[in-house]
């Protein structure tokens, strides 16, 4: 079982726990037409939804890995993962950074600054649309 198809069980799980807690959300008579649980209801749905196919990915990609499988070195695979864990060292720095310059330079400019930092950091290769992304 890949870490995919487990996140997304657990996921699953938790989405039908949390509409459960939102469908128990009692109503009052100030209530419209959606009431108090709509927008609960509708991410529980949404988390669902992506949870199915999180596992749906995750299932199609085991077949593809069983029925495509290349001989791979041991060497390359620590290699990949040691690569992937610097990746994810990299953004958890980025997201401390966040945290850190939050209380000094306020929402705006700090949410702005991780938007160009993580952007950068996944996608170098587009940097002409770095700043206008992190502007807008």
């Amino acid at each position: 079982m890949s870490r995919d198809f487990v996140a997304g069980c657990g996921l699953l799980i938790f989405a039908v726990v949390y509409y459960l807690a939102a469908a128990a959300i009692p109503t009052s008579q100030l209530s419209d037409t959606v009431g108090p649980g709509g927008m609960p209801k509708s991410y529980g749905i949404a988390l669902g939804i992506l949870s199915v196919l999180l596992i749906g990915q995750s299932l199609l990609a085991q077949r593809r890995a069983r029925t495509a499988r290349a001989k791979t070195a041991a060497e390359e695979d620590s290699r990949q993962d040691r690569y992937r864990a610097l990746r994810a060292l990299g953004m958890l720095a980025i997201g401390i950074a966040y945290l850190v310059l939050l209380p000094i330079l306020g929402y705006v400019i700090s949410l702005a600054l991780l938007i160009f930092a993580a952007a950068w950091y996944q996608e170098g290769a587009r940097r002409r649309w770095l700043i206008p992304t992190a502007i807008v």
